[in-house]
């Protein structure tokens, strides 16, 4: 079972994502699976992915509408996708449930596929 089947989250976000995108712990997330993360210095940090409480759907839609594609410094949050803000602001539901699924997909998750039918 992969991180984002284990945490109910369709794109595998972190704890600081899902608080950036306004989502509040313990009522839309919790802390999930730890994972590392190892930078070009050679540096590891510990991250947590965020354990979707609600429809993991619609919460990641929420997430990515009010944090954006991009960090604070202007990088992807994803390695995989990035899409410009203003474009994915624009699209429709069933467009933006499309690309979560793909980003599902991706993440290689299985166990949520019937939300996306």
């Amino acid at each position: 079972m992969t991180r984002a089947d284990r945490n109910n989250s369709p794109a595998a976000f972190t704890t600081s994502v899902a608080q950036d995108g306004g989502l509040t712990l313990n009522v839309d997330y919790a802390q999930g699976d730890p994972f590392t993360v190892t930078d070009a210095q050679g540096r590891t940090e510990t991250y947590y992915t965020a354990k979707l409480l609600g429809d993991p759907v619609a919460l990641t839609i929420r997430v990515l509408d009010t944090a954006g594609w991009q960090t604070h410094y202007g990088a992807p949050r994803w390695t995989y996708m990035d899409l410009p803000n203003a474009t994915w602001l624009k699209l429709a539901e069933e467009d933006k449930r499309a690309i979560i699924k793909l980003m599902y997909h991706h993440e290689g998750g299985t166990a949520l596929l019937p939300l996306f039918t």
